[in-house]
């Protein structure tokens, strides 16, 4: 699993993350494949891999630093963990 405690703390706090965007707060790698932990919008939790839905946004991927996500266009974004405050 990557994450760290700064990230974790952050997505408990209403403060410390932007509450309008979707944030990656947890990554992991196992023998099924990469995995992620979202905090949504609305301050939902959700764990997420490759093909499942994350709002309006599509995972693409999920490695060990980032995931990679498509919109209802096909632009691919990378989201990887904030930065610890």
């Amino acid at each position: 699993m990557t994450n760290t405690p700064d990230v974790g703390r952050m997505a408990q706090s209403k403060t410390q993350l932007q509450l309008d965007t979707i944030t990656v707060i947890g990554l992991f790698t196992g023998p099924h494949g990469g995995s992620a932990l979202l905090r949504m919008r609305d301050g939902e939790i959700v764990k997420v891999s490759p093909g499942d839905m994350a709002g309006p946004l599509t995972v693409v991927a999920v490695n060990d630093d980032a995931i990679a996500v498509r919109d209802h266009r096909g632009k691919t974004y990378r989201m990887a963990l904030p930065a610890a405050a």
